[in-house]
């Protein structure tokens, strides 16, 4: 997600919390921080190395590495290249989210350091 989108996205959901106004300021910039340490380094280290489909081993490798940084039980090796990652917090509803993590094999002409 480009930072443009990012930021629009970041602010609509915002205008849904009841905050005041430094308190959202506050919030924006403590996300924008994060984004700027952590999230925004991996997503160009993961465009900057795409892998085919069932070819994922330095993708799935990192990304195992980063979530059990985070502090959840991860499995490696799901199906030859998946992770599964588990964080217990308690009773409660189980909450699964899938994502594809493999690239597409095509010339991008973004002209951003990190393109695939």
């Amino acid at each position: 997600m480009r930072r443009p989108i990012a930021t629009a996205v970041l602010t609509a959901l915002l205008g849904l919390l009841p905050l005041d106004g430094q308190a959202a300021d506050d919030l924006r910039s403590s996300i924008a921080a994060d984004y700027q340490a952590r999230l925004g380094p991996l997503f160009r280290w993961f465009h900057a190395n795409p892998e085919l489909s069932h070819r994922e081993f330095r993708t799935a490798e990192r990304l195992a590495a980063e979530i059990r940084a985070l502090g959840y039980e991860v499995t490696e090796g799901v199906g030859g290249t998946g992770v599964v990652a588990v964080l217990r917090n308690g009773e409660g509803p189980t909450v699964l989210i899938r994502a594809d993590m493999d690239g597409l094999p095509i010339a991008e002409d973004s002209g951003l350091d990190y393109a695939s």
